[in-house]
């Protein structure tokens, strides 16, 4: 009994001084739409207190009394200075009820827009553009989002283009609510305009030529900061730089000419690269690469690759001689032995590669001939040699938000490439393979993707087609449900052979459900045939996505819909941009 006593006076104790139940807060706006309530919601502490479920009485009647300043000053930013509010709160059984109705008024006018732009600069194209394409009107409503960003596009057109001395000499935005009128002035002093003085690139073990004729700087031309990000830019993307810190030395400026000094450190010269992974159109796989990044003070390169796994195995060496002006421009020599599971055969081939990789405009060019000899096993029509010289030419363009993990972008590569048996080839025929790829934003948390793939081939007896250059469906890449590259034509005995065409298609939502982890559906169709319109085999499924700094890691379920294959069949990869 005195135990019992003992367990309702703790109790009661705890029940005087535990905090009172969280009192809920629900507010409500009336009046308002659009971007005027959007900016009152912002802007009204406690409809921001409510969304965070804040409970404080004390907190929310403060909150309260100063409700109607905070709505008056969001509204004013849309114009409106005389609005009525309306404001009450409540406590009821269920909490606290806040309601604000709110009568915005009449609107305040732009009785006067005088923008001028004096000085050196004042007939810049880009600054008349600003002056035109302001959104202050006379006669329109005034609204501050539009007065700061003409100020800011006038601001940022006369430094973009080398006026850094440019300022307002006058900066007005004059309301008189009571008669609802408002003037907007700005006068901008464009200042002398600078230029680029001498431009030197600190840095060791390249020819300085070398160095400079990818910095897209020169000497006279009007100074834009602009052109210090792409000089920035090109020089780290050549690979020889572990740092590239571009210095405007702007103090020792000469007639508006300013010296550039483009500071670099060195990166070490050869890398190693190790890897063990598993995928499931591999199986297990190993890596061992070695980069020699600087052979001379040409920026030659040197790349040799060692990757075995339980369906291919590959070795090679790849020779780079930098040309032109931008990364990625360069003149290689290749060579490679690959040992190579292929449907249901094998292939064996040796091979040497010449290369003329060039930009145009926004697409990347790659010129190349390619010469293999290639035994291998098909069940069809069994062993067999063959010696290829494939001429080529491959495209490639992208735009992507994010590198890493695109939400919206865009890529497209092109192939094509073929032999003749005039030609040292032992096959007469033509290839073209096309990959597109997109991905859009669907929310702040979700992304939708989709794939396609086309490939045809022409030539004159299929049969003596090497399995290299046959197209075959199915796997991580492909169709998700069935093995890699078992979607294809068969032979009698049922063997995968491969076909002269391939069409695929892939669709996938993805959601971020907690921090780097997420979660996708997807539907994947497609196979490969001798028909041009083949019949496309299809797969569903689901997955788990990690966002890995390398790429996005996805682990996937996928269920085949046609065929003979059953069951669930798990898929393992990683995606890099879309």
């Amino acid at each position: 009994m005195m135990f019992f006593k003992r367990i309702v006076l703790i109790a009661a104790l705890v029940a005087l001084v535990a905090p009172p139940a969280a009192a809920k807060l629900r507010v409500t706006i009336a009046g308002l739409d659009g971007d005027e309530r959007k900016n009152v919601e912002a802007r009204l502490g406690l409809f921001v207190y409510a969304e965070a479920d804040g409970a404080d009485d004390a907190q929310i009647r403060r909150l309260h009394r100063q409700a109607s300043d905070e709505i008056r000053s969001a509204l004013q930013a849309y114009g409106y200075y005389t609005p009525e509010v309306r404001g009450s709160l409540q406590a009821d059984g269920a909490g606290w009820q806040a309601r604000y109705d709110i009568e915005p008024g009449a609107p305040t006018l732009l009785a006067r827009v005088q923008l001028e732009v004096s000085g050196e600069g004042r007939e810049l194209p880009a600054l008349r553009e600003a002056v035109e394409g302001t959104r202050l009107r006379e006669g329109q409503r005034l609204q501050h989002e539009h007065y700061e960003e003409t100020k800011t596009a006038l601001a940022r057109a006369a430094y973009a283009n080398g006026f850094l001395d440019a300022r307002f000499t006058e900066n007005v935005l004059r309301v008189e609510p009571a008669q609802r009128r408002a003037e907007a002035i700005l006068a901008l002093e464009t200042g002398p305009r600078y230029y680029f003085g001498e431009v030197s690139v600190v840095q060791e073990g390249l020819d300085p030529e070398f160095a400079a004729r990818y910095v897209p700087i020169r000497p006279g031309d009007p100074f834009e900061p602009d052109k210090l990000l792409q000089a920035q830019f090109a020089l780290a993307d050549l690979g020889y730089f572990g740092s590239v810190e571009i210095q405007p030395q702007r103090d020792k400026a000469v007639d508006q000419r300013i010296p550039i000094v483009i500071a670099t450190t060195r990166r070490p010269p050869r890398r190693y690269d190790a890897g063990v992974g598993y995928g499931t159109d591999t199986g297990a796989r190993l890596t061992l690469g070695a980069e020699f990044r600087q052979l001379n003070d040409a920026g030659h390169k040197l790349r040799s690759d060692l990757r075995v796994s339980e369906v291919k195995n590959t070795i090679g060496l790849d020779y780079r001689i930098p040309l032109g002006t931008r990364a990625g421009e360069n003149l290689g020599f290749a060579t490679t032995y690959t040992d190579e599971k292929i449907g249901d055969g094998e292939s064996q081939r040796y091979g040497f590669a010449i290369t003329l990789s060039r930009t145009l405009g926004d697409w990347q060019r790659q010129l190349y001939v390619k010469h293999e000899y290639e035994e291998s096993f098909v069940p069809e029509t069994g062993t067999d040699s063959t010696k290829l010289l494939m001429p080529g030419v491959g495209l490639s363009r992208g735009e992507l938000d994010n590198p890493i993990h695109a939400r919206l972008g865009w890529s497209v590569f092109i192939d094509a490439h073929g032999g003749h048996e005039a030609v040292i080839s032992d096959v007469n025929f033509l290839q073209g393979r096309a990959l597109l790829r997109g991905v859009l934003p669907a929310g702040a948390r979700t992304r939708l993707l989709a794939r396609a793939e086309f490939g045809a081939t022409s030539v004159d007896d299929f049969s003596e087609l090497p399995a290299s250059q046959r197209f075959f469906a199915g796997g991580d890449q492909s169709v998700r449900g069935y093995a890699y590259q078992s979607l294809g034509p068969r032979d009698a005995a049922g063997k995968v052979v491969g076909g002269q065409y391939l069409t695929t298609y892939s669709f996938e939502a993805e959601v971020r459900v907690w921090n780097n982890w997420g979660a996708a559906v997807f539907l994947d169709l497609g196979n490969a045939d001798d028909d041009p319109g083949p019949g496309l085999k299809r797969g569903v499924g689901t997955g788990v996505r990690y966002r890995a700094p390398v790429g996005t890691v996805q682990v996937d379920l996928a269920h085949p819909l046609d065929g003979e294959e059953r069951g669930i069949r798990p898929h393992l990869g990683i995606r890099v941009g879309l």
